[in-house]
């Protein structure tokens, strides 16, 4: 059978996405036909070439992708970093209640040079038996219980004013699911 005729039997998708085979690829090497020298080449051979042609550029396109590194296509945890900037730092030390000082509310700066330090592992200075963040562990974490329970351990859902969106609730969340790392 003609590669002609194999490629309108099958389809082009087919034939395409096939032709990273063995038997495929041997069909293509063997598709050329003996010519005179100084004849014009038959029309079989222009359309095997223009079929190489277009198979091997389907080839260069498919490599990186085939190539990704394993990547399942789930987006990375966020950093803390995205966290600090998306959630501290514009609801939590803009206002000075967890900026540096002295004595930032909760005795906890949420500053960035301090705020990793301030928030894993730690007890909490309120209340007793809190941690502020449980890395790996949300539920655990008094921080998220702050920013996300109607009636916290004790006093009010952070910040105070304005209770963060879902968004950045979640962020928070994926963040200390994924080990509450610094970068």
């Amino acid at each position: 059978m003609s590669l002609f005729a194999e490629v309108m039997e099958r389809g082009v998708a087919a034939r395409l996405l096939g032709f990273l085979t063995n038997d495929v690829m041997e069909l293509m090497r063997s598709g050329s036909r003996t010519r005179v020298i100084g004849t014009k080449p038959a029309r079989t051979d222009r359309a095997v070439d223009s079929l190489r042609r277009v198979a091997a550029s389907v080839m260069l396109l498919m490599v990186p992708s085939a190539c990704d590194g394993g990547d399942d296509g789930e987006p990375a945890p966020p950093s803390f970093t995205e966290v600090h900037e998306r959630v501290f730092q514009v609801s939590c030390v803009f206002s000075t209640c967890h900026k540096g000082g002295p004595s930032p509310a909760g005795m906890m700066s949420l500053e960035r040079d301090e705020a990793h330090a301030a928030l894993i592992d730690v007890p909490s200075s309120v209340v007793a038996g809190k941690i502020r963040v449980v890395p790996a562990d949300p539920d655990a974490s008094y921080v998220l219980e702050k920013l996300t329970a109607p009636m916290p351990a004790d006093g009010d859902t952070m910040p105070p004013n304005a209770p963060l969106e879902a968004e950045r609730i979640d962020l928070v969340r994926q963040w200390i699911e994924a080990g509450a790392a610094d970068d």
